[in-house]
């Protein structure tokens, strides 16, 4: 009899680590799955705004999604970086939704909201989340390679204006305490003091002198030196 009462408590645990393994395992699947609808909603956003790249591509990304937020297309050759890129009023709204304004986990491509839609101020920001699915702003993880970084040197806009190419000048990686994404300076000198510290800071660069009258275009994604650490690909405009 005393054999049976200590037998009892062990099947209740046996059962319970059963029902605990099946209660993860339906919740990781429905969490795979939600993952998998997402990627594939992301990739069908991006596939039916792709368009020649000029004004045509935002004026088409607007009439696909109905959504006037968004204010660019944004590509970066020798990378899958190929999106709509979107405006509002916060830098959290499109962090988990897409160009439809539906929740995504894969987010949307964003400019600071404190920035510009017209591109004219001195530094201005782009973010992106960094999916291992190779989505979003994955692929900015390439020019921490020197020879990517050499041999790709060119961000290019298509906005309503017209098209903006950058060229490519620092790569960094950092934590969120760097200010990098300033976009008001009390003095060309303190826009200055920024672009000097983007350099010392970067791993790869080119010998590209910096005035106060440049404009400057910094590609923001997360990175795996922890939660704050931030990975940034750095250009200047290039005058026609």
């Amino acid at each position: 009899m005393t054999e049976k009462k200590l037998q009892k408590p062990l099947l209740y645990a046996v059962y319970a680590l059963f029902v605990f393994f099946g209660v993860w395992l339906v919740f990781g699947i429905i969490g795979y799955g939600r993952r998998v609808a997402h990627d594939r909603e992301a990739l069908r956003q991006s596939a039916a705004i792709r368009e020649n790249f000029d004004r045509c591509a935002v004026l088409h990304a607007r009439y696909i999604t109905g959504n006037n937020a968004i204010i660019a297309h944004i590509t970066v050759p020798g990378t899958a970086l190929d999106y709509a890129v979107v405006h509002c009023n916060d830098n959290f709204f499109y962090l988990t939704h897409d160009l439809f304004g539906q929740p995504n986990e894969n987010g949307a491509i964003f400019l600071d909201y404190a920035n510009s839609p017209s591109f004219t101020d001195p530094n201005t920001i782009i973010y992106g989340h960094n999916r291992q699915s190779g989505m979003k702003f994955h692929d900015l993880e390439l020019f921490q390679e020197q020879d990517f970084f050499e041999k790709n040197s060119t961000i290019r806009l298509a906005t309503l204006e017209g098209k903006l190419i950058y060229e490519i000048f620092a790569v960094f990686t950092a934590h969120i305490s760097f200010q990098y994404i300033q976009v008001d300076f009390a003095s060309d000198d303190d826009f200055l003091s920024l672009m000097t510290e983007i350099k010392d800071r970067a791993m790869h660069t080119r010998d590209v002198t910096i005035e106060a009258d440049d404009r400057i275009l910094i590609l923001s994604t997360c990175t795996n030196i922890g939660p704050t650490g931030r990975l940034a690909v750095v250009g200047r405009l290039k005058t026609p």
